[in-house]
């Protein structure tokens, strides 16, 4: 998903706003002395004061104070609101209909929108997931970045993407994506996300009882008794993971468990055709 164009075209405006005010500030590139001059500009030099923007946070508290482009209120809100930008390294991990995942620090996870064009348009699906820098902001209750993505090429193994995956499961599972700065939007957001999961504690206690029969008899094909352990090694570590979701080591004792059974099981496959 990306902004609206008439959003898009007010963010861009806004920014350029901000970033000449900046640039004035600090005396940066006096040759450009005019708002269109630095729109037109060059590049190099609007990247510069792109970045003395974030290094210099006051100044945006600066700007939304005295207001040097009698912006409506409305606007001015906006531009005030970009002092709670979060500027940082990212792992861009999926494209979703409704944003693109980005987990940063702590395992935080933003919910983020295109500007002009959606992100998924700029960075395509087989490249995910992507290290980048980058700085998210907020308008009018969703999140943005600032128009500039910085990409390392980084190649990530499959515990890195499997640990990136589970930020996002996590994130989702209870509610904790951040799709919005503005709390009132962000609480209302988390409550919908938020549904109560059912309770399979009583069904898998139902089915461990009735594993519990399972015996191999004397004679019987030597694949029985692995298959029997194997579905009582399953249904214990359903049991933890419903129990105890958060315990990775009790999680990991039960995994390797089923792994021993699967193995036992594979060599009673064998001996049958042996």
């Amino acid at each position: 998903m990306k902004l609206s164009e008439q959003d898009a075209t007010l963010f861009f405006d806004l920014m350029f706003s901000l970033q000449f005010f900046v640039k004035q500030q600090l005396g940066l590139f006096p040759e450009l002395n005019t708002l269109t001059a630095y729109r037109e500009g060059d590049s190099k030099k609007r990247l510069e004061i792109r970045n003395a923007v974030w290094d210099n946070p006051h100044l945006i508290q600066e700007y939304a104070r005295l207001n040097p482009d009698n912006l409506n209120q409305e606007h001015l809100d906006i531009i005030g609101g970009w002092q709670q930008f979060q500027r940082g390294n990212f792992v861009m991990e999926r494209h979703l209909k409704q944003y693109t995942v980005f987990v940063g620090d702590e395992n935080k996870v933003y919910g983020v929108l295109g500007l002009l064009d959606e992100i998924e348009d700029v960075i395509p699906r087989y490249a995910l997931p992507l290290y980048v820098q980058a700085v998210l902001l907020p308008i009018k209750g969703v999140i943005v970045y600032d128009g500039l993505l910085l990409s390392y090429a980084l190649s990530f193994g499959g515990g890195m993407r499997a640990s990136f995956k589970e930020a996002y499961n996590a994130a989702k599972r209870k509610g904790e994506i951040i799709v919005s700065f503005d709390t009132a939007v962000q609480a209302q957001s988390a409550a919908k996300a938020k549904k109560p999961l059912k309770d399979w504690q009583p069904t898998i206690a139902a089915l461990n009882e009735q594993a519990q029969i399972l015996r191999a008899q004397a004679g019987s094909p030597p694949s029985w008794g692995p298959a029997f352990s194997l579905v009582k090694a399953s249904l214990a570590l359903a049991e933890t993971a419903v129990t105890s979701p958060e315990d990775s080591q009790a999680l990991w004792n039960q995994y390797n468990r089923v792994v021993q059974a699967l193995n036992r099981l594979e060599n009673g496959i064998y001996r049958i055709f042996d």
